[in-house]
């Protein structure tokens, strides 16, 4: 037998089992060519055809304006460039590397920095509103090791983050931009916070970590035939955080793309937030977002014992993390009174009623109806969706 035939039969052998042939990770990788790197010339007016005197790397001289000391790595096949490169740029004697990251994470959570334009800190780009709290921050960074975990707590044990964003004349009158912080500023989360804000909510978050990211199911008249967007056949990983959702250049998750998300396509320093009609739309109407709010009716419902009061004050203490105030959960009971009497008329006439999945037992349809749509409610409000 020849060498080719049998290597035929083999390979028709090992397809047998396909089935339960493991998959394994994959990443995409660079390495250097060699310990030598090529000459890089100044090119005569951009031609790359007219190479004119050698050049050598080094940093821009405005900010270290020494010559960089590379040293091809011993036992490696590389020529040390990239390793020179990241020294220097997580040096802690480098002010800037630290100071930009510090003021992009107080940006995240503060909806603006200390330094307001996040990408440029140079000449014409704005001056700190606080050069001491930027520089005290970016310190404690640095002899922390670069944790960002130590840095975000640090900045949310702080009195600054816990300060209300309630309206106030006389620091109004001192510092109108809030550039010192006075208040918390008071601005929306974003499209991905939001998801998973409702997922957790409902009791529905798959905390999951790692793997591929997923695809979850999209709005009916998204188009995405183009764009090979496969829906999840899992319902379990659908619902994980985020973070994994697939970004497509072509597509952004329309969820996401309601609320500003960043454009795939070229770097965002800042989401800029707007208040447009299909937000409210998306909540509204929003298959999913409807999916979440019967999910948060099902999981309060579902404990037994509980009076309408009681269930009321758990549905608000699972939403926005407080207690209903008197008039409020008076206004609720109101009308989840008023909505089971409607409700229950159009049961009555076989009119269509959306209704949760499992009723809990003993409970009346048109009741968990009208306390599903006091749930929509609850993940409609600005409470919910913005950050006090």
């Amino acid at each position: 037998m020849s060498r080719k035939k049998r290597f035929g039969e083999l390979q028709a052998e090992l397809k047998k089992y396909d089935s339960i042939k493991p998959n394994p990770p994959t990443a995409q990788t660079m390495t250097d060519n060699g310990r030598d790197a090529p000459a890089t010339h100044v090119l005569a007016v951009g031609n790359w055809d007219t190479p004119k005197e050698e050049v050598q790397p080094g940093f821009l001289s405005i900010l270290d304006p020494g010559n960089p000391k590379i040293v091809p790595p011993d036992g490696l096949n590389s020529t040390g460039r990239r390793t020179v490169l990241a020294n220097w740029l997580a040096d802690p004697k480098n002010p800037l590397t630290a100071r930009v990251m510090v003021n992009r994470i107080w940006h995240y959570h503060f909806g603006h920095g200390i330094v307001g334009s996040t990408s440029d800190f140079g000449v014409m780009g704005d001056r700190p509103a606080n050069q001491l709290l930027l520089d005290s921050l970016t310190s404690s960074f640095i002899e922390n090791d670069w944790s960002i975990k130590k840095l975000h707590r640090l900045i949310m044990l702080s009195s600054v983050y816990q300060e209300s964003s309630a309206y106030q004349q006389a620091g109004a009158e001192a510092d109108p931009e809030d550039q010192l912080f006075w208040r918390y500023p008071r601005h929306r989360v974003e499209g991905e916070v939001l998801r998973d804000a409702m997922l957790m909510t409902s009791a529905t978050l798959n905390p999951k970590m790692g793997g591929p990211g997923i695809h979850p199911d999209l709005p009916p008249g998204t188009i995405a035939s183009r764009t090979a967007w496969v829906p999840e056949k899992d319902s379990s990983e659908e619902n994980r955080r985020s973070v994994y959702v697939f970004v497509k250049r072509v597509m952004t998750y329309p969820m996401f793309e309601a609320f500003d998300a960043a454009n795939s396509e070229e770097s965002c320093s800042r989401r800029f937030r707007t208040v447009i009609p299909s937000q409210a739309l998306t909540l509204m109407n929003d298959r999913l977002v409807l999916n979440w709010s019967q999910a948060l009716a099902l999981r309060v419902l579902n404990d037994k014992g509980l009076e309408p009061s009681q269930q009321v004050d758990r549905a608000y203490r699972i939403a926005l993390s407080r207690a209903p105030k008197p008039e409020e959960q008076k206004a609720v009971l109101d009308f989840l009174n008023q909505q089971s009497q409607l409700i229950g008329k159009k049961l009555a006439q076989n009119e269509k009623v959306a209704l949760p999945d499992k009723l809990p037992e003993g409970l009346e349809p048109a009741r968990a109806a009208a306390f599903v749509a006091f749930c929509h409610v609850l993940l409609n409000s600005n409470e919910f969706m913005y950050i006090n």
